[in-house]
């Protein structure tokens, strides 16, 4: 699933208020997965539908996020993604694609139940912008 701005139409086919409305209803809809062992988000999911959360069980040891690049494809339009730390055991570790950072720092690290980030890229790094 590729994700894309609005554009401006002149199409007249369905009224205003049922665009922003179906829109919207398109947009509401979170694709989320279950994750026990160390990933790659949005690149994991063989299914071609990229998660917008993910909630990571991490009883059987650390869980490793390694995000996609900051500077291209669904990053780069500005998705957002949520990493959900479910349970109390290890940790969940957020770590940007090689050397690019979140807030400054190369990883993030999540050690307490229910402890989530939300992040967004700039196009260069990333970035929290929601959390616990």
């Amino acid at each position: 699933m590729t994700y894309q701005e609005l554009t401006q139409t002149d199409d007249l086919s369905e009224t205003v208020p049922t665009k922003i409305n179906s829109n919207f209803l398109y947009r509401a809809m979170l694709n989320g997965a279950a994750k026990t062992v160390s990933f790659t988000a949005w690149a994991d999911d063989t299914a071609g539908s990229p998660k917008d959360i993910y909630f990571c069980a991490s009883a059987g040891g650390n869980v490793t996020v390694t995000l996609p690049d900051a500077t291209a494809d669904d990053a780069l339009l500005g998705r957002v993604v949520t990493i959900f730390k479910v349970d109390a055991a290890n940790d969940v570790i957020l770590d940007g694609d090689g050397s690019q950072t979140i807030n400054g720092a190369t990883t993030v690290t999540m050690s307490s139940q229910y402890d989530y980030r939300t992040i967004m890229s700039n196009g260069t790094e990333w970035f929290v912008i929601a959390n616990n």
